[in-house]
This record gives structure tokens, sequence and C-alpha cells, in this order.
């Protein structure tokens, strides 16, 4: 059920993607979800780790848009954002490949915004059929996980960043972690734009937020359409 927990963390999300490099972002009591004294900030960490959780958090990303934009953007403009983004899951350079998906998830974020812009989404959402809502639902919880993910690892890479320049054995290492900074962010400028979103989408499926970078995505089942 929503609650004041529910809204105190959608409304972090909305603006995680530039206030939570602003230390004015304390004063609206979103804590170490918006940075600060966080204690992942101050823990180096591992350089592969980091790499690895940050690709599973990218693909966590990119499949919740993927459902979010089947379940609230209409056919033919779904149909197209899906034929762009098997466009450029086919690619097979690492680097074209992820600016492709980056122009995938901004179109996806755009169409969403398009698509619930001046309506009454929630009852938009009480229109869908009940496979639709538990799409909806679970995209939206794993969405929200994802931006929880993202900005817990922005918050390890900086003392991650300096461990890594000062050993000459990581330091080779150092360029792709730098890389995966800079991703992290796009995806956190992304999909702060959504973020306002999830509040409503939450309350009308009945789903709790995620209250964790930890918490475990939700199963979204493979007749939904992606």
């Amino acid at each position: 059920m929503f609650n004041v927990k529910t809204s105190k963390l959608c409304g972090a999300l909305v603006v995680l993607g530039v206030a939570s490099y602003a230390p004015q972002a304390m004063s609206f009591g979103f804590g170490n979800l918006m940075g600060g004294s966080s204690s992942a900030s101050s823990n180096a960490g591992n350089p592969d780790t980091f790499m690895k959780t940050a690709a599973s958090a990218g693909i966590l990303m990119n499949e919740s848009l993927a459902h979010l934009t089947h379940a609230l953007v209409s056919k033919n403009e779904s149909a197209k954002i899906d034929a762009d983004r098997k466009a450029a899951n086919a690619i097979t350079d690492p680097k074209e490949k992820e600016a492709a998906l980056t122009k995938v998830n901004e179109s996806e974020t755009a169409a969403i915004n398009e698509a619930t812009h001046n309506t009454d989404l929630k009852a938009q959402i009480k229109k869908m059929d009940s496979d639709k809502r538990a799409e909806l639902g679970a995209s939206a919880f794993n969405f929200s996980l994802a931006l929880l993910q993202d900005k817990s690892l922005s918050d390890q890479a900086t003392g991650l960043m300096s461990s890594m320049s000062s050993n000459p054995m990581q330091a080779t290492k150092l360029g792709d972690i730098k890389g995966t900074v800079s991703s992290l962010s796009t995806q956190i400028s992304s999909g702060s734009k959504i973020a306002g979103k999830m509040p409503d989408i939450f309350s009308a499926v009945s789903v709790k937020a995620p209250v964790s970078s930890t918490d475990k995505p939700m199963t979204i089942k493979e007749s939904a359409g992606i």
C-alpha cells in the first residue's frame, strides 16, 4: 500500500538525477539516499565487483523501461521503440551499443512522459487488464530499484577511483570505471525524468516501493509482450 515512506522515497527519486550531487539536497529530508554521510561513499570496493553490479543495474533499468513503455505508451509508439531497442542490442561494438541503448532510454522516458502528461494516471491504470497492471507494478518497482542501485554505485565511485589511482596494479582499469560512472550518471539523469510518475503507479497497483538498493527485483511475466 502507498504510505509516507513510499512517498518520501519516490520524492527523492524525482530529484535524484540533479540533487544527489547538491549539498542543499539534504534539506529536503532525503538523508543517505541523496548522498552525504552514506557509508557507501567511503567504501572503495572492488573494481570488478563494481562494474559487474553496474552492468546488472543497467540491465534492470533497460528491462524495466521497456516494460513501462509497453504498459503506458501507445502500441504503435511502443512497437517503434521496441524495434530500436532490438537494433541497439544487435550492435556488437560495446561503446556503440551503449550509446544506442542510451538513445532508446531517452525515447522511452520521453514517450512515457508524453503518454501520462495531463492525464489522470490512476484512472488510466484502473482501465488496464490484470496482466498489464501486474506488468506495470513490477516494472515500476524494478525501475525504482535500478535508480537506487545506480545511486548506491555513484556513492561508491569516488572512493573506488581514489583507491585505484594510488594502486598501479589497478590503474589500467580506471578508464573503464570512469566510463561506467558516466553511464550511471546518464541513467540517473534520464530516469529522474519519469520518477515522479512512480507514486501514482505504486498507489494504483498496490505495490510497495523498494526501500534499499539490495532489495530483490520483481519478476515480470514473459507473456507481458516484451
